[in-house]
C-alpha cells in the first residue's frame, strides 16, 4: 500500500461552510500515483483519498446522498457516541458464499489493499475515519436454504463505498474510493469527483436548512407468517429436545408481515425514530435494490481497535416498567432470574473460550449488569482481549458468530434444530453486520431488532433464547416486545 501526502491545504478554507475545500491537487496526485501501479500490477487497484470536514448531523449526509442517485447507501450509527458511517456507490464489493465467508472475505481485503494507494489531505483525523473503510454485513446461517425475501443479499458482501462520510463529535472526513487502470483519463475522473462532491455539498445544505418533522404513527396491517400456535408448538418441541439432552440452549426467531397502507415506509424518517429511541444502539440501514435492512441493535458482537478486541455476552430480557421503582424491581428479579442467569451464563462461557484462540490476556466483568433501552433490559457483560497479531476483526467473526445469545449452545446441534424446525428464511436477521478499515479493525453488531423494508412492506424479526425451563406463552409474548422495537421505529402503532 502506498500512502501519499500533500501539505497545502488552505488551512483557512477547512472551517468554511460543510462540507470542505477539497484538495483537488491531493486526489490527483492519489491518481496519478494509482495509474502508477496500476502498470506495474498489470490490474485496476484501488485509490482512496480523504479529506477532513467539519462534523455534520449524518442523517442530513444520508438523505442527501439518496438524493444523489450515485448508487445504493449505508447507514451507521452510534447515537450515544456520536459515531457514525454513511455511504454510496461502490468502488468494488466482495461477496462470499458457504461457511468460510468471513476466511474469504478477509483474503480478498488483503489482496485488495496490497496495491493500493491512499491519500491523506493534512487535518487531524483518528484512524477509524481515514482510509478506505468496507461497510457490510452476512448471514445468519449460510448453509440455510435461500428464500426470494434476501435476494441481492449474499452469505456475506462487503462493500467499498464510492463515497464515505465518517463522523464524530469532534472530527469528520469525506474519504473518495476509485479502482484506477492504467489507461483511465485521470483528470476527468477527478473532474466527476469534483463535481459530485459539490452537489453532496449543496444537498446536504439543504437537507440542513430544512425543518422536519416525523409523521404521526399509523395503524399497520400485520400478519403473522408462522400462525402463534404453529410457533409456541416449536417452542415446545425445543423444550422436550433440551430436556431430552439433544442441546442447552437454541434461539427460535419468528417473523411478521407489516404493511403500511398510506404509502412507502419512509427510511429516513424510521432511522429518525430508532436514533432518538435507543440512542446505545446501533442504529444502521444497508440498501440492496429497492429495499433496506435496518435497524437498532443493542448487541456488539465485536470491536477491534488498537491491537484490543471487545466484545459482550447479551441474553435474557425483561420488559421495562411504567414507574421506576417497577422498573428497579423488573431489573431485580432479571439479574436473579434463573432461567435468565442461566442463559446468560451459556454465553458468557461460549465468548470467552472463543476469544481464547484469538487473544491473551481475556478479562471477564465479575457480574452480570443492565442494560436498559427504551421498552426492554437485558444481562449483559463485557469481555475485553489482547488480539494476537497476524489476525483481524473478520477473524474473530468468524470464532464468535453465531453466538449462544442468536444460536444457541452446542452451536452446531442447535443450528441443526433451527434448520429442521424454525420455519423462516433468517436472511441477515441475527447475522453480523458492521465495518473494517485497512488495518484489520473495526466493528460488527447482531442485527437484531431490525426489518426488512420493501416500499410499503416490512418484514420484521425477533427471537428467544429456549431453554428447559421455557414457557411458549412467556416466550411469544417477549418476542412480541422485541418486534414493538421496529414497529414503532417504523412509524407503526403498536
Amino acid at each position: 500500500m502506498d500512502i501519499v501526502f500533500v501539505d497545502n491545504v488552505n488551512a483557512n478554507a477547512l472551517s468554511s461552510l460543510w462540507p470542505i475545500y477539497f484538495d483537488r491537487a491531493l486526489l490527483l496526485a492519489t491518481l496519478h500515483r494509482a495509474t502508477t501501479r496500476a502498470a506495474l500490477a498489470g490490474h485496476a487497484v484501488l485509490a482512496s483519498f480523504t479529506q477532513p470536514l467539519r462534523p455534520c448531523e449524518p442523517l442530513a449526509v444520508f438523505n442527501a446522498l439518496r438524493q444523489q442517485g450515485l448508487g445504493e447507501c449505508f447507514f451507521w450509527e452510534k447515537p450515544e457516541e456520536r459515531r457514525a458511517f454513511v455511504g454510496t456507490g461502490a468502488a468494488t464489493t466482495i461477496a462470499t458464499t458457504g461457511t468460510n465467508c468471513f476466511t474469504r472475505a478477509a483474503q480478498s481485503w488483503r489482496g485488495l489493499q496490497d496495491s493500493s494507494v491512499v491519500g491523506f489531505a493534512p487535518g487531524k483525523l483518528p484512524s477509524h475515519v481515514t482510509g478506505p473503510i468496507l461497510f457490510g454485513g452476512f448471514a445468519f446461517d449460510p448453509l440455510h436454504p435461500r428464500t426470494p425475501l434476501w435476494k441481492d443479499f449474499p452469505d456475506g458482501l462487503l462493500v467499498l463505498p464510492y463515497l464515505l462520510f465518517s463522523g464524530g463529535e469532534k472530527n469528520a472526513a469525506i474519504t473518495v474510493n476509485l479502482m484506477v487502470d492504467v489507461l483511465d483519463d485521470i483528470e476527468q475522473c477527478a473532474d466527476q469527483i469534483v463535481a459530485d462532491i459539490t452537489r453532496l455539498h449543496i444537498a446536504v445544505e439543504q437537507q440542513l436548512a430544512r425543518s422536519r418533522q416525523l409523521s404521526q404513527p399509523v395503524p399497520l396491517v400485520i400478519r403473522d407468517l408462522l400462525p402463534a400456535e404453529t410457533w409456541k408448538r416449536l417452542v415446545a418441541s425445543a423444550v422436550q429436545h433440551i430436556r431430552q439432552g439433544a442441546f442447552e440452549k437454541v434461539v427460535l426467531a419468528r417473523a411478521v408481515q407489516a404493511t403500511r397502507e398510506e404509502g412507502a415506509f419512509a427510511i429516513d424518517e424510521t432511522l429518525q425514530r430508532l436514533r432518538q429511541s435507543y440512542p446505545a444502539a446501533y442504529v444502521f440501514a444497508i440498501q440492496r435494490g429497492e429495499r433496506y435492512f435496518v435497524g437498532a441493535t443493542p448487541e456488539r458482537l465485536v470491536f477491534a481497535q488498537d491491537g484490543q478486541i471487545r466484545t459482550m455476552a447479551l441474553a435474557g430480557s425483561a420488559p421495562r416498567g411504567a414507574t421506576e421503582e417497577e422498573d428497579q424491581q423488573l431489573g431485580r428479579e432479571l439479574l436473579h432470574s434463573e432461567k435468565n442467569r442461566y442463559e446468560h451464563v451459556i454465553v458468557v462461557g461460549m465468548v470467552r473460550d472463543a476469544l481464547a484462540d484469538l487473544c491473551s490476556n481475556v478479562q471477564v466483568s465479575e457480574q452480570a449488569q443492565l442494560l436498559k433501552l427504551s421498552n426492554i433490559q437485558h444481562l449483559q457483560t463485557p469481555i475485553v482481549g489482547e488480539l494476537l497479531p497476524g489476525h483481524s476483526i473478520l477473524a474473530a467473526l468468524q470464532y464468535l458468530h453465531p453466538t449462544p445469545a442468536v444460536g444457541g449452545f452446542p452451536r452446531e446441534a442447535a443450528l441443526t434444530e433451527i434448520r429442521e424446525r424454525e420455519q423462516l428464511d433468517r436472511g441477515w436477521y441475527a447475522g453480523p453486520i458492521g465495518w473494517i478499515d485497512r488495518s484489520g479493525y473495526g466493528e460488527f453488531a447482531v442485527a437484531l431488532r431490525s426489518a426488512l423494508i420493501d416500499g410499503n412492506t416490512a418484514t420484521l424479526f425477533a427471537g428467544c433464547g429456549i431453554v428447559a425451563d421455557s414457557q411458549p406463552d412467556s416466550e411469544y409474548a417477549e418476542s412480541c416486545l422485541k418486534l414493538k422495537v421496529m414497529i414503532r421505529g417504523s412509524g407503526g402503532l403498536d
